[in-house]
């Protein structure tokens, strides 16, 4: 059994994206290893990376604090004391001193990817990214180091990977709209999307309310629901169900995408964050999504009118949905923790 430190942090400012990734992850791991979360934590601001912490806990991990301004020193004293065999980083806030200060006192380090901007002194990459295949790794990783690469290793979470979904079929008729941009929305774009579907050809509007959602937000949901009988708002629900009503999703183009295509719901890309902007063009281009732009470039009324399109477009959403069957395997955290096994045992 090996000790295992995973350091993700989740906010209301950074989303919670790394955290949910990485709790799939975790999961898997604790099978057969003892697994740590480490977390950053602000000394000025207590609500900065509260959310995340909370989720972790909720899943019944144990979550030890670091503090922003020294996580490097943290995390070596944490190993003096804890002795860890692998470090599991997914974080943006690293860079090249921290990758070899680490992986001088860890026997394995890893680290989890979207974007390969910096070199990277690690034993293995996790890219579970459409587009992770055809970055060139060569001039920032190590000769040894390994390639955990593409939606092979898609970290799935487990209520998607025990649903059996081998005769769905796509229903001519929609009525059932999902939108979900999420754990954190601090441009209160879920709203402003809202504003501008909530007359369109669907029956109902399922709405998720994430985590880090702030209390203005959830009582601007609540209040358009209030006079709007066809949308219904869901927090923390058990999104696998949700997702199954669902004819046609509106979602951010992060982790949520590859949901969506194992639960073979055509969707209308939205990009929310910089590191999604790469992965929604190239998935747009494939005509595994639609729209895939940045939010603030969609014209007034151009959502909407997406979304009517594949309300009315049965033939488009049912090529939509054959390109996604085959896109995601839905046990690739398996498959992964086979790998770090293999290499780290």
């Amino acid at each position: 059994m090996m000790v295992i430190f995973i350091r993700a942090d989740g906010g209301n400012f950074i989303g919670l994206g790394h955290v949910m990734r990485m709790l799939v992850l975790a999961k898997e791991l604790s099978s057969s290893h003892k697994v740590f979360f480490l977390c950053r934590d602000s000394s000025s601001d207590k609500e900065k990376y509260r959310s995340g912490i909370e989720k972790i806990i909720e899943n019944n991990f144990i979550v030890i604090t670091i503090s922003e301004e020294n996580v490097i020193g943290d995390i070596l004293n944490l190993q003096e004391q804890y002795r860890a065999k692998l470090l599991i980083t997914d974080s943006y806030e690293v860079n090249e001193e921290y990758f070899n200060i680490l992986a001088s006192h860890f026997k394995y380090t890893g680290y989890v990817d979207d974007t390969n901007k910096i070199k990277m002194n690690v034993s293995f990459i996790i890219n579970q990214n459409f587009n992770a295949e055809y970055m060139d790794y060569s001039r920032n990783i190590n000769f040894g180091t390994k390639l955990f690469l593409g939606t092979k290793y898609c970290m799935i979470r487990e209520e998607f990977r025990n649903l059996r979904l081998e005769n769905k079929m796509c229903k001519e008729k929609v009525t059932d709209v999902l939108l979900t941009l999420g754990g954190m929305d601090k441009d209160q774009n879920t709203l402003k999307i809202l504003r501008k579907i909530k007359d369109t050809y669907s029956e109902y509007i399922h709405v998720v309310i994430g985590m880090a959602f702030d209390y203005d937000l959830e009582r601007e949901l609540i209040e358009i629901s209030k006079i709007n009988s066809n949308i219904k708002l869901y927090k923390n629900p058990i999104m696998s169900e949700l997702m199954k009503k669902c004819d046609i999703a509106i979602s951010a183009c992060g982790s949520t995408l590859y949901e969506l295509c194992s639960m073979r719901i055509p969707t209308i890309g939205v990009v929310v964050a910089d590191n999604q902007e790469i992965i929604a063009k190239q998935m747009s281009e494939n005509g595994i999504i639609i729209g895939g732009k940045w939010i603030n470039t969609y014209e007034n009324s151009e959502i909407r009118e997406l979304l009517n399109y594949l309300i009315i477009k049965g033939d488009v959403r049912k090529g939509m949905i054959s390109k996604q069957m085959n896109l995601v395997n839905i046990n690739g955290v398996t498959l992964l923790k086979e790998e770090i096994e293999k290499m780290c045992i």
